[in-house]
């Protein structure tokens, strides 16, 4: 006989196409590839909407809800529950939580999952917290680190906190780039907190004795905000006669040949909650070079697969670049222990059981 799964409702109000989004998206993706019913409850027009129709997901329009109080949306949220027969619904957004938290009142029976996309740096225990966090049914955590905060700085109850590690679908593990120039990586949006002139700042200090070393960047800044950062650093980059030696490339979705070009992956933030661009180099195989604050630390340390350095410190940068550039075994197995710890920890294959577990 067989079993018929839950309909999730993937609710997300943001007008942006950041990390958070794509991963709602992704997610609602993996999740109707493992059978569930799904639908996406995205804002009218917004980029989020646009993607998810072009990925072929069921998308339904809504306008977007108030930060807090907004009892009509989350009345009328109720009334879609039942419409679409929805059991069990996903969000991401903090923004959404107490959108969130007035449906679970008015529809008690729903399933609801938070699954969390940004730190939590200071306690939030006051009453308003304490009732949105009570309504949640599974926290989902990217990792132990994150846990910690959630026990550390709210009320959710222990039960409730599960740690799942955002994950990939399998692709085809790249051949280790051995020849020719040494290329360097860095993938992300331009933002200060994205930290890439530090990056140029170890290149500087590092490009004279190794003429041979390659810099590219993949990202774009996004739209109305972080342009001058862009520019600046594009200018630096001039100012300092690398341009023969730094690529800037737009944002892409597809980066296999672009990892698969690649010697090392430099993930320099200066505070990732967990970064997809990081186990995606994983994937690919390739050893990380990261900033040791927040997830990008964790990641690094706990699977034994490239170093860290003090966000700000182009020294310490250019010293570790170095060290790869100089050590291909210690690269080779850098990239060997990414690739093992992407197959047995960030699999998405592997972790739908786990899943499956929170939504039926």
């Amino acid at each position: 006989m067989s079993v018929t799964l839950s309909h999730i409702g993937f609710y997300c109000s943001s007008l942006s196409k950041g990390g958070l989004e794509l991963n709602t998206i992704r997610y609602a993706d993996y999740m109707q590839g493992a059978g569930f019913k799904v639908t996406l409850f995205l804002v009218d027009d917004s980029p989020m909407f646009h993607i998810a129709k072009q990925k072929g997901l069921t998308v339904v329009a809504i306008q977007r809800n108030r930060r807090y109080a907004d009892l009509k949306n989350a009345w009328r949220l109720k009334q879609l529950s039942q419409v679409h027969q929805i059991t069990t619904w996903w969000f991401r957004d903090p923004r959404d939580m107490d959108l969130m938290a007035w449906l679970k009142t008015f529809a008690p029976k729903i399933n609801l999952i938070y699954h969390q996309a940004m730190q939590i740096n200071h306690p939030k225990k006051d009453w308003v917290h304490r009732w949105r966090m009570s309504k949640i049914d599974h926290w989902i955590c990217l990792s132990a680190y994150l846990k910690e905060q959630v026990i550390q700085f709210t009320t959710v109850k222990q039960e409730n906190i599960h740690v799942i590690p955002l994950a990939l679908p399998d692709a085809q593990q790249a051949s280790p780039y051995t020849s020719g120039a040494f290329h360097a990586l860095v993938v992300g949006r331009w933002d200060e907190q994205k930290n890439q002139h530090t990056v140029i700042n170890a290149l500087q200090l590092i490009h004279k004795k190794y003429p041979q070393v390659h810099l590219t960047f993949v990202g774009e800044s996004t739209l109305g905000e972080g342009q001058h950062y862009e520019k600046e650093n594009k200018k630096k980059v001039r100012h300092l006669d690398l341009q023969n030696r730094v690529q800037f490339l737009p944002f892409t979705f597809d980066l296999t040949s672009i990892f698969a070009g690649s010697h090392v992956l430099i993930v320099p933030s200066l505070n990732e909650t967990f970064g997809m661009v990081t186990i995606e180099g994983m994937r690919a195989g390739l050893p990380l070079l990261g900033a040791n604050t927040g997830g990008t630390l964790d990641l690094i340390v706990q699977n034994q697969c490239g170093d860290t350095f003090a966000p700000t410190d182009a020294g310490m940068l250019a010293e570790k670049w170095e060290q790869l550039i100089v050590d291909h075994e210690q690269r080779t197995q850098w990239g060997k222990n990414a690739r093992h710890a992407f197959e047995n920890n960030y699999w998405i294959d592997h972790q739908i059981p786990e899943w499956k577990k929170r939504i039926v």
